[in-house]
């Protein structure tokens, strides 16, 4: 092996530093292109890589990034070398503190953790140290993170490998290393992952060397300052925060405040945040991943900010402004049937069972306070020259229907008169408390067609983003009406025991009620948000006390799976492909004797 360095090699009494301009594209482990000097300044091959390793061991002198270089091939962004080599000092000579380490998404922030702790092992492994890792979740997380440590210290520490734990106890004194499900041992230092999930109890541990989060926005910050934050009060151990935006109110978010005043005081970098430009600046694979990412969901998507930006959504308590109303509006016409040939998809959203008291039915109207079934009629098709994925379908909205305090038996006849009206090729219903009994009704007569949907959280998040998603890239288009910026209606609301409503000028003005209405609020945890219309409030033109099931209804969408034949296109050697696989089908039939 032999690489060749374009650059400046340097010692100092903390770091041996080779700081490459160039290396040779044969041996450059990222394949990255930089520019090139006239000559090379110093040549490194097997032997005199390994010559330097021991030097730096020997003259107590540890370099995490170089050190990672020379013993794994793993050259560090600089992003990533910043990051490490300023918490790697800090954890060294014991000042403590705490730092915040926001990287974009799939950037190398797990790389960049096992790098720090493999370094601080190897530096450490005769005198010992632990250190304590807090991770979100209890599932895989944990073992994740030891295998990527343990993958990292194969290569750093040559003293016998890795071994498992039980052969490891009577061999540990004489410098064998062990991996567990969520622990790694080298000689007498120890890396413990351990999950802060609600149900979990992790005190009692104790942080000498670090003290680290992984993940920091999905861990609540009570559970740390009460369970975690104590492991490093007697060590005055260094606290690292990993982990990508979310709102203003996480752990992450706080950490990044005082981390950031600690900055302030005493100079020292604290506060390393990477954003997808600047990961695409070296990684060019990356930038282009990230801008199909934009294209697909919108740069202004909460996910693209902050899984991607690092922005966090302080402004994201309204989740449908004036400007993705806009993006909405279409210059097709509502319809009141079906057209010849085109693919229609149902989306119902089924009504639960509010009580409502006798003052409201006096004051707004029987129906005012109950949820209602919507069915929103959808024509979907797919652009020309788009590849066939539900993420690139385009959903022009041709009608609505609207049924509150409906009978069982009445929505049903509704509903299937409707259905057989327009012959939808797929209907998307809630399955969820009362939808079950009309969702299995519809199952018994429309079978395939019928995409029933439990609405979990988790559910229900996804609804949240890949809506906006739809909306924010222009493929969830509007009929075209009168009330899309101007909410102007004489609408109000009966006093009949029930409602069907169909006229679509209507329905899209209710509609838009609702989108304005429509909150979010952030859990710390972008994967379970709460959004919708927050109970009880109000329109302010009507009075009307306003619901989420136009907007439910809409938000359906997004489980559409893939399956419409819609935009299908095969070439002439797909064609004769797909006919010898159905010939060859057919003659292994016949061979077999079944036909």
């Amino acid at each position: 092996m032999e690489l060749i360095f374009h650059g400046n090699i340097s010692i100092t009494p903390v770091h041996i530093s080779i700081t490459p301009v160039h290396i040779e594209p044969r041996t450059d482990p990222l394949r990255r292109s930089v520019p090139v000097l006239e000559k090379p300044l110093i040549i490194l091959k097997g032997e005199k890589m390994t010559e330097i390793y021991n030097y730096m061991t020997n003259i107590g002198i540890h370099d995490p990034v170089m050190r990672g270089f020379l013993k794994n091939d793993c050259l560090l962004r600089s992003y990533q070398s910043d990051a490490l080599r300023n918490i790697f000092d800090a954890a060294m000579i014991g000042q403590g503190g705490r730092f915040a380490v926001m990287f974009p998404r799939q950037s190398g922030k797990n790389e960049t953790q096992a790098q720090l702790e493999a370094a601080l092992m190897a530096a450490n492994q005769h005198r010992g140290g632990n250190i304590i890792k807090i991770i979100p979740t209890e599932k895989n997380q944990g073992r994740v993170s030891t295998e990527r440590l343990a993958s990292v210290i194969r290569g750093r520490i040559p003293a016998g490998g890795l071994r498992g734990e039980r052969e490891n106890r009577s061999r540990r004194r004489q410098g064998r290393h062990a991996v567990k499900k969520d622990e790694v041992i080298v000689g007498s230092t120890r890396v413990s992952c351990l999950s802060a999930s609600p149900n979990s109890a992790i005190v009692g541990a104790t942080a000498d060397l670090l003290l680290e989060v992984d993940e920091a926005q999905m861990v609540p910050a009570d559970k740390y300052d009460r369970e975690a934050a104590p492991m490093a009060a007697s060590t005055n151990a260094v606290q690292v925060f990993w982990g990508t935006a979310w709102d203003d109110q996480t752990l992450l978010a706080r950490e990044i405040r005082l981390a950031q005043r600690e900055e302030d005081n005493d100079g020292r970098k604290h506060v390393f945040t990477t954003t997808a430009a600047d990961v695409g600046k070296e990684v060019p694979e990356y930038a282009r991943f990230v801008n199909d990412q934009i294209a697909m969901m919108g740069r202004e998507h909460p996910a693209i900010r902050t899984q991607f930006f690092c922005e966090e959504i302080t402004d994201l308590t309204s989740m449908f402004t004036a400007e993705r109303m806009n993006r909405m509006k279409g210059e097709h016409l509502p319809l009141f049937g079906p057209e010849k040939d085109r693919c229609y998809v149902f989306l119902i959203d089924v009504a639960g069972s509010d009580e409502v008291s006798a003052k409201d039915k006096r004051a707004h109207g029987f129906s005012d306070r109950r949820d209602a079934t919507v069915i929103t009629i959808c024509d979907v098709s797919l652009p020309e020259n788009k590849k066939y994925d539900p993420k690139n379908f385009v959903w022009k909205v041709v009608g609505r229907r609207l049924y509150r305090n409906v009978s069982g038996e009445m929505l049903e006849k509704q509903v299937c008169q409707d259905i057989d009206l327009w012959k939808p090729r797929k209907i998307i219903i809630d399955h969820s408390g009362l939808g079950a009994m009309l969702s299995d009704i519809l199952l018994g007569k429309y079978k395939n067609k019928v995409h029933p949907v439990d609405i979990t959280a988790a559910n229900k998040t996804k609804m949240a983003w890949d809506y906006l998603a739809m909306v924010d890239t222009g493929r969830w288009i509007e009929y075209k009406g009168d009330e899309m910026n101007i909410l102007k209606s004489s609408f109000v609301p009966g006093k009949e025991r029930y409602e069907i409503l169909k006229e679509p000028e209507l329905l899209q003005q209710m509609f838009c009620r609702e989108l304005r209405a429509c909150r979010i609020e952030p859990t710390g945890n972008p994967n379970n948000v709460r959004w919708g219309v927050k109970e009880g409030t109000r329109d302010h033109a009507t009075g009307r006390v306003l619901h989420d099931d136009l907007v439910m209804s809409a938000a359906l969408a997004v489980f559409e799976s893939g399956t419409l034949p819609i935009g299908r296109t095969m070439s002439t050697e797909e064609w004769i492909r797909h006919y010898n696989e159905i010939q060859d089908i057919v003659e292994a039939k016949h061979r077999a004797g079944y036909w």
